[in-house]
């Protein structure tokens, strides 16, 4: 609260969009008696008069939950000795970053301002109550104006009042409904199932607790008439905290519904799989392409989290693309893996349009079998197809992009292996068992190697490692454990096999082809001073 109103000449009080109170002015605890231990954090509405409780619920809550702001309001509070005050209820604002509703208070110093001391609702609520005329006008104007039905019943659940609008939707004259119970007057059956729903009120009186939202109904009007409502239910409570009755508010959402409905049918003709988020990333609307496509019913799907189904490994990027705020013309394009209900994972392409408002609107496609084929075939030009390992193109590329700088400034070996006379091997079984000691030295290699080394088949029986961050003397250490486990991993048809090995460490400035060529002198040295050995360029 800004010092403007911590020192205005009237009363101010400031309310949570629950109606608890947050923050009052001296003026205000002067006005009406009570300290701030008295107030703060407790809800408005046990401080206020009967009437105006009713008031509160029909209008205040009403108001907040479906509109999201509030009209001026005009309510009843009671002081601490039980004198009465004008409470208006204002516009909402914001306090450190939180939605708020501001609330002035007016002495009745006159009789002239305002009239008091009037029977109120007598018989429709349990007591009588005592409210000042114009409110008791503002109120009866208010009920009966109100653009929703309005049904006040007592702590039995018999209807005491009934607006116009309750009226016409439920069929009854309020003369007949009067005395009634609430279920007998307000019949409905679930719009999915069509099965008979009561107890709505009677479960507020006996629990105490609140019926914040109801849909999903249809109301059976009394001449055959049926239209789909949402609404609330609410309990009013006496001044000692008991249930004195409860005040429903009803709205016709017909016409909302049958929309609804028509999107649904739009969104299941769609051959595209079609999705509906609401702002918190959850699945609001699925169509049926998009079910069967994962595998999913709408109900394994509908108020679950967007991201709990994507894989772990694009959950950043995904977020970042769903929860991006704003409109623009163009839609986002993103690709991620979502999770079917078989346990794999399908790549999904993604097009989600950003609009203003409270959804998330994403058309998606199955792109699954494209990306594997341009993953196998990027396989293919980078990849040796005997051995899975990367090829002499891949390797070039790759150092020329990818490690350059690293190759500037820390050490880096380039070792070449080459099989001992293995042109003899194809010589004596065949070009098939070659290609299985190619193989077979391959893995042998691999389980020698570090992690961080790059084994690449360079071509032949010739194979390329590059040892990152790796001295020579080092690489010595490494090539040797390699040098011996393919000496020692014997090949079941062509049994033992050798392999020389010529090494060289990377100089500043030089080019792949000056590199390569001193590894492969100190590789061809191997060769003619006896081969199964390595040796280290001199160059």
């Amino acid at each position: 609260m800004d010092s403007s109103m911590k020192n205005a000449p009237c009363g101010f009080v400031i309310l949570s969009n629950q109606g608890e109170i947050q923050e009052v002015n001296d003026t205000f605890l002067n006005m009406t008696g009570y300290g701030k231990e008295d107030l703060m954090h407790k809800h408005l509405e046990s401080f206020l008069t009967i009437p105006s409780r009713i008031m509160f619920h029909s209008l205040f809550f009403p108001q907040i939950r479906l509109n999201g702001r509030i009209e001026e309001l005009y309510l009843t509070i009671s002081s601490k000795n039980g004198s009465l005050s004008v409470l208006l209820m204002g516009s909402k604002s914001q306090l450190r970053d939180r939605e708020v509703i501001d609330c002035m208070i007016i002495r009745m110093s006159q009789r002239d301002d305002y009239e008091k001391e009037l029977q109120f609702i007598k018989k429709e609520l349990e007591g009588a109550y005592l409210a000042e005329n114009k409110l008791r006008k503002l109120f009866e104007t208010t009920l009966f104006s109100i653009n929703e039905g309005i049904i006040v019943t007592d702590e039995a659940g018999m209807i005491t009042i009934m607006n116009p609008l309750a009226e016409k939707f439920t069929g009854w004259k309020k003369e007949a409904a009067k005395g009634k119970a609430f279920d007998e007057v307000f019949q409905c059956v679930a719009s999915k199932t069509r099965e008979k729903q009561s107890g709505m009120v009677l479960n507020v009186i006996e629990t105490g607790t609140n019926k914040d939202v109801f849909d999903d109904l249809i109301l059976l009007s009394k001449d055959g008439t049926e239209r789909f409502v949402s609404g609330t239910a609410a309990a009013i409570r006496s001044e000692d905290g008991s249930i004195s009755g409860v005040i429903s508010s009803f709205r016709d959402i017909t016409k909302e519904y049958l929309q609804e409905k028509e999107i649904d049918h739009f969104l299941n003709v769609n051959l595209e799989m079609l999705c509906v988020m609401n702002g918190s990333g959850e699945f609001h609307k699925i169509n049926k392409k998009f079910g069967s496509t994962l595998g999913y019913s709408a109900e394994e799907l509908l108020g679950k989290s967007f991201l709990k189904f994507v894989h772990e490994e694009d959950v950043a990027d995904t977020s970042d693309a769903i929860m991006t705020p704003g409109y623009s013309h163009e839609p986002y394009v993103f690709t991620n893996r979502f999770l079917c209900k078989d346990g794999s994972y399908k790549y999904i392409e993604w097009y989600r349009q950003p609009v203003e408002g409270h959804y998330i609107y994403s058309s998606a496609r199955d792109v699954t079998e494209k990306i594997l084929k341009e993953n196998n075939l990027m396989n293919i030009a980078v990849k040796d197809e005997l051995t899975g390992l990367y090829n002499r193109h891949f390797l070039i590329s790759y150092l020329e992009k990818e490690m350059r700088s690293e190759l500037e400034n820390t050490p880096m070996i380039m070792a070449i292996m080459d099989l001992d006379h293995f042109k003899l091997v194809n010589d004596t079984w065949g070009h098939p068992v070659g290609d299985q000691q190619l193989k077979h030295t391959a893995g042998t290699i691999l389980n020698a190697v570090r992690k961080t080394d790059m084994l690449i088949r360079f071509g032949g029986e010739e194979f390329l490692l590059i040892l990152p961050r790796t001295s020579a003397e080092a690489a010595e250490r490494v090539l040797e454990k390699v040098r011996t486990s393919v000496e020692t991993n014997h090949h079941p048809v062509t049994g033992r096999q050798t392999v020389s090995i010529g090494i060289a460490e990377y100089r500043k400035g030089e080019s792949f082809s000056e590199w390569y060529r001193r590894a492969d002198g100190a590789l061809y040295h191997a060769k003619e001073t006896g081969r199964n050995r390595i040796v280290v360029s001199d160059e």
